[in-house]
């Protein structure tokens, strides 16, 4: 306000000044800091021919505009599962460049690939139910039941071998992994993966499926 004041102030006092010489003055103009410096805009008015500008500090302020950076992350994809949603650190699960782990009973076994065409997914070692859509399957130690998720697409698989097997852990000589305790969820690349008592269920941005021995379904 008091910028304000001393501006019309000084406007004033140069009518007056070029009233009494017959000269014109030109208006004021307006000097705004280059780009880069912390200096604020001023107002620069010309005075008659023989008497120096005045410059005053301007009541303008400029507020800048927020982009991305380490404050102002950009958001994650739409429709990928939450990091927050993670209850476990992923590293624990880690094996080379691929995640693996298995359910308290060892029954399921699960992988997050690195690598295509089998994205992530489960099998089971032993299948109380075996879904209609493989009618080859037996749950002979060859025709294992699996399901996994890939490039947004869900389907069943019936494996001979350990897609979805990590190697042992902890000293142990079965393979699978590090346990994925009931209610806990492993969230890593895109993917959340979810274990309970009812089973395993997998979301990679709403494509996905829910695995156990008794029942086995796509999404």
């Amino acid at each position: 306000m008091r910028s304000v004041i001393v501006v019309a102030a000084l406007v004033a006092l140069a009518g007056g000044l070029a009233g009494c010489s017959g000269d014109q003055g030109s208006g004021p103009t307006t000097t705004v800091a280059a780009p880069g410096t912390t200096s604020p805009p001023t107002v620069a008015i010309t005075l008659p021919s023989g008497t120096p500008p005045i410059i005053v500090p301007s009541p303008v302020s400029t507020v800048p505009q927020q982009g991305p950076g380490p404050g102002n992350p950009d958001p994650e994809p739409e429709g990928l599962p939450s990091r927050d949603d993670a209850t476990v650190d992923a590293r624990d699960y880690q094996q080379r460049e691929s995640y693996y782990f298995q359910s308290p009973t060892g029954n399921i076994m699960c992988g997050i690939l690195a690598d295509a065409p089998f994205g992530v997914g489960c099998q089971l070692a032993h299948a109380n139910v075996i879904p209609p859509q493989l009618p080859d399957c037996t749950d002979a130690p060859n025709r294992k039941v699996a399901v996994h998720t890939v490039g947004g697409k869900s389907e069943f698989l019936c494996t001979s071998q350990g897609i979805f097997v990590g190697e042992p852990v902890d000293g142990t000589w079965k393979g699978g992994g590090a346990i994925l305790n009931y209610g806990d969820t492993l969230v890593v690349r895109g993917v959340a993966c979810t274990s309970s008592e009812q089973g395993i269920r997998c979301d990679a941005a709403g494509r996905g499926f829910t695995i156990s021995a008794d029942a086995q379904s796509l999404f």
